[in-house]
């Protein structure tokens, strides 16, 4: 009994694309990362393809084809880095989706507005989440905030 559920449990661990090399083509990336959670088309034509990871989801994957079908590169986007490209109020919900995926909850607020929030870990692996205000279509602020001590303690 504690074979098989090692087996099943193995089986169900998800590879992070790094055996992957530009120009693979999309059956070799199903084959190493399993089914994208979701397919977003790119205004340059191609695909992104998001791949939530971990505990609550808290790393993505993108992994970026071109029109051709073959990879261009595969990116933890659930960082600082890539949320620091997300412009308050210039920044559509829709570039940011593209940029950093589909977000862990989505939260709505008075009128049209929601809240997007996205968890990531943070320095020593750290929980963190990403809240970022969305309106008429447009990111309009972000808040940071560490889920060890409360929401006291933003960044």
């Amino acid at each position: 009994m504690r074979r098989l559920l090692l087996i099943l449990l193995l089986a169900g661990c998800a590879s992070d694309g790094r055996s992957l090399r530009p120009g693979a083509d999309e059956a070799a990336v199903r084959t190493e990362m399993g089914k994208p959670a979701e397919i977003v088309a790119l205004p340059q034509g191609g695909q992104a393809w998001f791949y939530p990871r971990g505990r609550v989801g808290r790393q993505t994957f993108r992994a970026e084809f071109g029109t051709d079908g073959r990879l261009i590169g595969i990116e933890q986007v659930l960082d600082e880095a890539h949320f620091d490209r997300i412009i308050d109020n210039r920044t559509t919900a829709e570039e940011a989706h593209r940029m950093i995926g589909p977000p862990n909850y989505i939260y709505p607020v008075r009128g049209d507005s929601q809240v997007w929030e996205y968890k990531y870990y943070w320095g020593a692996q750290q929980p963190w989440a990403l809240r970022m205000g969305v309106k008429d279509g447009i990111v309009t602020g972000q808040a940071r905030v560490s889920e060890l001590n409360g929401p006291n303690s933003r960044q």
